[in-house]
C-alpha cells in the first residue's frame, strides 16, 4: 500500500528529497499564481511530502497549506515548514475555501489512471478563475507498481490531454525536465502549470 512505503520509509525519502532544488518549476508556477486583494495568494501543497516545497512558498510570503496521504509525510511537513498539514488522499480532496494556486509536485502520479481525470475536475473546482495549477509525472505510458507503490506515468501529449479533458483550463505549459536528484539524472519528467478560466 502506498501510504505504508512511505511510513516505513520516511527517512530515507526525507534525506533524498527534501534539499532537491525545484525553484525552476516553483517560478514558473508562481509566475502564473494570481495575487489576492485581501492577502496573500492561498496556495495548496497538495501531496507534500518531505515539506520542502511548502517552506519554500511559506518564506516567499504565501498562504500555505498542505496535504499527504500518509502520516509520516504530513508530520515531516509540519515540523519543516511549519505549515498546517492535513492527512489526505487526492481521492478525497475537498477544501473549505477557494485557492490561487495548487502545487501537485511527483504526487499525482500515485493516482490511478482511470481516477485521473475525476481527482484534477476536483482540483480544479477549488482554484479562483484565473488559478494555477502545477502537476508533474514521470515520463513514460500507462500504469506500474514498483516498490508497492502504483505509478502512472504520462507523456507531454497524454498530460495535455487530461487537462483538456477538464474543459475548464486555457493552454497548458508544459515542459519536460530532468530529475533535480543527483543519482536520477537520467530519469525525465513531464511537467504542466495550467490556468483556469
Amino acid at each position: 500500500m502506498l501510504t505504508n512505503y512511505y511510513d516505513s520509509n520516511a527517512n530515507g525519502f526525507i534525506a533524498t528529497t527534501r534539499d532537491v532544488d525545484m525553484s525552476d518549476a516553483r517560478e514558473r508556477f508562481l509566475a502564473a499564481v494570481p495575487a489576492r486583494a485581501d492577502g496573500p495568494a492561498r496556495i495548496l501543497d497538495a501531496g507534500s511530502g518531505s515539506g520542502r516545497d511548502a517552506l519554500a512558498f511559506r518564506v516567499s510570503g504565501y498562504d500555505v497549506k498542505a496535504f499527504d496521504a500518509a502520516p509520516a509525510m504530513v508530520a515531516a511537513t509540519q515540523a519543516h515548514s511549519a505549515v498546517e498539514t492535513r492527512l489526505m488522499r487526492f481521492e478525497d480532496f475537498a477544501w473549505e475555501h477557494s485557492l490561487e494556486g495548487i502545487w501537485a509536485c511527483a504526487s499525482l502520479l500515485h493516482v490511478a489512471d482511470a481516477e485521473l481525470p475525476g481527482v484534477v475536475d476536483r482540483l480544479a473546482d477549488h482554484l479562483v478563475p484565473d488559478g494555477a495549477l502545477y502537476l508533474s509525472f514521470k515520463r513514460g505510458t500507462g500504469e506500474r507498481v514498483k516498490d508497492g507503490r502504483r505509478f502512472t506515468d504520462m507523456t507531454a501529449e497524454t498530460l495535455a490531454a487530461l487537462l483538456d479533458r477538464s474543459g475548464v483550463f486555457g493552454e497548458p505549459d508544459i515542459w519536460e525536465s530532468r530529475d533535480c536528484r543527483p543519482d536520477r539524472a537520467s530519469e525525465l519528467w513531464v511537467n504542466a502549470v495550467v490556468v483556469k478560466r
